[in-house]
């Protein structure tokens, strides 16, 4: 952010159906300056497959050699059938994408959420349920979902890598 500009204005919303968390997990990810990190079931009904998405999150990791996209998910599966053009990105940018399965504890979490660094986030309160919250800007709505991601980082293995793909 340059001298002179203003900080963007923190925003929260609620979210109650699927294309209106389509729409904010956009919004989030077009926030991301360094690092998308992202917590799934499974990745479904999440637009992860999209030709747009691919493109947003392609330019995200162009625009800059640090920018990091981790990915820690319950299962797998679907990733690896039905979201082609992710699993393309991560051939192209292995250094840069990181996808991991939940182990332990880690796999009673039911919160999907999407955070761009540290301060814009979508949280699903449940996985069965429409229901999230979007929050732009706002770091301390961030923070919180920050951290669960840490703790649900570190009891996880790696799954999926551009190395593993196809066989």
């Amino acid at each position: 952010m340059s001298e002179g500009t203003p900080a963007p204005k923190p925003s929260y919303r609620p979210i109650f159906g699927i294309a209106d968390s389509l729409a904010a997990i956009e919004e989030v990810i077009a926030e991301a300056t360094q690092t998308i990190r992202i917590f799934d079931i499974n990745l479904a009904s999440r637009g992860f497959n999209a030709p747009q998405r691919a493109d947003r999150l392609r330019s995200f990791l162009v625009a800059g050699r640090a920018h990091r996209i981790l990915i820690a998910l319950r299962d797998t599966d679907l990733l690896e059938r039905e979201c082609p053009r992710l699993l393309a990105l991560l051939r192209q940018f292995p250094m840069s994408i990181e996808i991991h399965r939940t182990v332990g504890e880690a796999r009673n979490a039911n919160d999907p959420f999407v955070l761009a660094d540290d301060h814009s986030v979508w949280h699903q309160q449940h996985w069965q349920q429409p229901r999230a919250i979007a929050a732009l800007h706002s770091p301390g709505d961030a923070l919180p979902i920050a951290q669960r991601f840490e703790e649900i980082w570190e009891l996880s293995e790696p799954a999926v890598s551009a190395t593993t793909l196809g066989l």
